[in-house]
């Protein structure tokens, strides 16, 4: 997934902030590219064998693309009569999901290991939507659109067939679901009608829970969970222009949330994803802005992922694989246009 720019305690949640040691580092980066003749592209998962997923954008469409572990980019099969695509997370046999865009909006797709797509259709109530992520045994999240009133609603796709809504934290209207495990659990963030963001859990039964944010703080979101159960994310401060001082944050299993520190020079950024091993990716900021790619270990230890030649070092990761491979997007010199970015990979 490209990573997203933008309190009350869970029941028997404690939190803690500790600090650990920003050491320097490098990576060996590689720019993906694009399709051909396109000016953009995202990668937004990867697996352990290598196959990273995401966009690029080709005139005003966007399509779906795969890299293999060399790094070819291949466009992924469109569903019939649909405009453009996205892919946002591939698990490690290979099943990718994402969503198309028709006549009639977005629809939650997954594109199977022998290159078919289908659409997921919506859960009960809902409408279109987009799949975020899928567990290694094909537990599929994202979101769905309620069918009378358009707003967003967290939502879950299982292996049986069977779909549902997950619902909003008490008060709250609407919700996105980011992440999932193969215990059927779920992270993301649901909205209060004044669009305070808070970070929850779905249990494997549906049911929700709210995660602390720092002390101090009055918003979060929930980005990735890995098996083990640890979440990672970001908490912060609510403003009516959204999320200030974001801190890139881990919860360990019981709830427990940790500050992770940003890298020398900047004070803030946000956690993306979390591998098994408790490798945590995502972005260093300084004011919320010039966003560097970093990793944690599962010390805490921060470390710079670096960036490709051509780029601005304005990077964001968006996955990691048990590997260490990581993936996101960097903004590219480009002297035409200073908004342009391409698919990055590190290793």
């Amino acid at each position: 997934m490209r990573p997203f720019r933008q309190l009350a305690w869970g029941a028997g949640l404690a939190a803690t902030t500790v600090t650990a040691l920003v050491t320097p580092a490098s990576a060996a980066t590689t720019d993906l590219g694009t399709l051909s003749g396109g000016t953009q592209s995202s990668a937004t998962g990867v697996n352990s064998a290598g196959l990273t997923v995401g966009w690029a954008r080709v005139s005003a469409a966007t399509y779906a693309t795969r890299w293999n572990a060399q790094g070819t980019i291949t466009r992924l099969t469109s569903p019939q009569d649909s405009t453009g695509s996205q892919a946002f997370a591939v698990n490690d046999a290979g099943v990718i999901v994402g969503d198309a865009t028709g006549s009639n909006g977005k629809v939650p797709v997954r594109w199977n290991t022998d290159g078919t797509v289908t659409d997921l259709g919506a859960p009960p109530g809902g409408k279109g939507g987009v799949a975020r992520a899928v567990s290694g045994n094909g537990v599929i999240v994202g979101e769905t659109y309620d069918a009378s009133s358009g707003l967003t609603r967290a939502a879950r796709w299982n292996p049986d067939g069977s779909r549902a809504v997950l619902p909003a934290l008490p008060g709250d209207r609407q919700a996105w679901a980011l992440g999932v495990n193969a215990s059927g659990v779920a992270v993301g963030v649901s909205f209060s009608p004044n669009l305070r963001p808070r970070p929850v859990r779905w249990n494997a039964d549906g049911t929700v829970q709210e995660l602390p944010a720092l002390p101090g703080d009055t918003a979060g979101r929930a980005n990735g969970i890995n098996d083990n159960g640890e979440i990672v994310g970001m908490s912060g401060v609510s403003t009516p222009m959204g999320p200030t001082r974001r801190t890139p944050v881990r919860w360990k299993a019981d709830g427990t949330v940790t500050a992770l520190p940003p890298l020398g020079g900047d004070d803030g950024g946000e956690a993306h994803a979390v591998n098994g091993l408790g490798a945590v990716v995502g972005e260093s900021t300084h004011g919320g802005l010039g966003p560097r790619a970093a990793q944690w270990g599962s010390d805490g230890t921060v470390t710079s992922l670096g960036a490709p030649a051509n780029s601005k070092n304005a990077c964001a990761p968006a996955s990691v694989s048990t590997g260490g491979t990581t993936v996101g997007e960097c903004g590219i010199d480009d002297p035409e246009d200073a908004s342009l970015f391409h698919a990055v990979r590190w290793n």
